[in-house]
């Protein structure tokens, strides 16, 4: 490599180098405010807006699942000497 190609190659680096410092300085935030930090909402720590007790399902597939569940469970409660 001749003197002039390892000259331009450290000028290259250097430039990158400078472009790079300047690039972490903008992201650090420097020039930017710092965010403000909004107040917590006192309504969301209202009781009646918290989740209540067991609903009724909509799920066509759960309510279905629940009604297998519930026959079997009669099924194997069943007498079946008897019958």
């Amino acid at each position: 490599m001749s003197l002039k190609q390892t000259l331009k190659k450290a000028k290259r680096l250097e430039r990158e180098l400078e472009m790079r410092k300047q690039a972490d300085d903008n992201t650090t935030g420097l020039n930017r405010p710092s965010p403000v930090l909004k107040p917590r909402n006192p309504l969301a720590f209202n009781p009646l807006l918290k989740k209540g007790g067991v609903h009724q399902e909509d799920n066509v597939k759960a309510v279905h699942r629940n009604s297998r569940r519930q026959t079997k469970q009669s099924l194997r409660k069943m007498d079946w000497t008897q019958h």
